[in-house]
């Protein structure tokens, strides 16, 4: 095309002139390959690039449609790049942008566009525009995504998801910033479908405590009681606490006798416990909880993973291997080599350190014959063998009266209770071969398990 030749002709009297009549010959031809070599003049640092950028800006689906979608689709091939810089770098282009995108066709490639340049920038002008126009996304995950942020889970409880699938597909499309606010929108929807949508999407990615309170807000208990699975105990006493405070229980028959049971031991338990504690000092707070709440935010998490600051890394490891995301050979590691507050901080969540650890210093919190802290840090469901062990240990003590021996026999029975909700239907494969059929499956009731 002779006008792109002269596109970006530099002679020394007719350049500027060649060049702006090329522009003008572009513009005026309305077609694909001139609007995606004009995008690219842009882009190319062209003389006359801000003035052409502008028009570009302006051009309107309804009186250019080919070179208005040719250009939006090269803009977002390129994931607005050139678009932000400009826009942002500007005042006097923001508003442009924003008539650009108001104007935008109110079709699946309209709306496309405009929830895609939204979910980029996320900026809270360009949502406001589509919720003034009440344009909706074409794909279900990307509407779902906008309302959930939004703090409108309407716009996510309106659509079928049976599997969470589509909340989880927008939880993965999610920012760290939007992961928070979707946790928020949540943790104040009181919405029992939205909580079970997403606990189970994110399961691996957010703190379980905020699942726990939104459970609480709506009133949910019998998930709460499922929810326990894959927590330590710590967690379930607290539940145990609130439903003894709370009085309220799972509609479940079967769940409901086991919180009433639970509940009953923890009154037997609580009478054993001393009535007060030491107060903290004036002006200090506990270090644990200080961490949990410090690493809300995944984005100052995974900074924190790797600060130079030995006490940064303590507070994220923990606030990370309480949720779950740190890998069990990476915390052995840390266990082994890392400084002594991100030992502290894993002894404090699991308390059998390795073998060659023994005489670490840090180890004096929960020693390893300490079966109160290994009763505790027990994660639910736990093991038949654990169980077994824990009951071994608390039972060759069984003829002692004092207090600490009736509170460790009390904790265990509350966590024999809550294992034997979880390992009711406790499936087991060995390697007999006396099966005389093919894939054939073997039952027998276990005698020797007690809950």
């Amino acid at each position: 095309m002779q006008a792109e030749k002269h596109l970006f002709a530099n002679t020394a009297i007719l350049g500027r002139f060649l060049r702006n009549r090329a522009a003008e010959r572009l513009f005026k031809s309305g077609s694909r390959e001139a609007s995606v070599a004009l995008a690219g003049a842009v882009e190319e640092r062209h003389p006359e690039s801000d003035a052409i950028f502008q028009r570009l800006l302006l051009l309107q689906h309804g009186n250019q449609p080919v070179m208005h979608s040719a250009l939006w689709n090269y803009w977002k091939s390129h994931r607005f790049e050139e678009l932000l810089k400009r826009t942002r770098s500007s005042e006097t282009l923001q508003p442009v942008l924003l008539q650009a995108l108001e104007a935008m066709p109110e079709n699946d490639w309209g709306n496309s566009m405009v929830f895609m340049l939204w979910s980029i920038v996320d900026r809270d002008d360009i949502a406001d525009k589509i919720e003034a126009s009440g344009r909706h996304a074409p794909a279900l995950e990307m509407d779902a995504l906008f309302g959930l942020v939004r703090g409108n889970p309407q716009r996510y409880l309106d659509l079928e998801d049976p599997d969470f699938s589509i909340f989880e597909k927008a939880w993965l499309a999610a920012s760290g910033a939007q992961r928070q606010r979707i946790s928020t929108t949540v943790l104040k929807s009181q919405d029992p479908r939205l909580v079970a949508a997403y606990d189970h999407a994110v399961k691996e990615g957010h703190d379980p405590q905020l699942v726990i309170e939104a459970l609480k807000l709506c009133g949910d208990h019998d998930a709460l009681l499922d929810r326990l699975h894959g927590l330590p105990f710590t967690s379930a006493l607290e539940l145990v606490a609130y439903w003894e405070e709370s009085g309220g229980r799972p509609k479940n028959v079967s769940k409901k006798a086991v919180v009433e049971a639970a509940v009953a031991l923890y009154r037997e338990l609580a009478e054993l416990l001393p009535q007060s504690r030491p107060p903290r000092p004036p002006g200090t707070r506990d270090i644990f909880s200080f961490w949990t709440q410090q690493h809300r935010s995944d984005e100052l998490l995974q900074q924190d993973l790797s600060s130079p600051d030995p006490f940064r890394r303590a507070g994220a490891l923990f606030s990370a291997a309480q949720r779950g995301v740190i890998p069990r050979n990476r915390m052995q590691e840390i266990s082994l080599n890392g400084t002594w507050p991100e030992k502290l901080a894993l002894q404090y969540l699991f308390t059998v350190p390795d073998a060659s650890s023994r005489q670490e210093h840090v180890c004096w919190l929960q020693p390893q014959e300490n079966i109160v802290a290994a009763i505790l840090t027990t994660r639910l469901p736990g093991s038949l063998e654990e169980s077994s062990l824990l009951d071994e240990r608390v039972h060759a003590g069984a003829g002692a009266a004092d207090q600490s021996a009736q509170i460790q026999r009390k904790l265990l029975y509350l966590l024999r209770l809550l294992q034997g909700y979880f390992l009711r239907g406790l499936i087991t494969v060995d390697s007999s071969d006396d099966a005389t059929e093919k894939n054939a499956v073997e039952t027998e009731d276990m005698t020797d398990a007690e809950w």
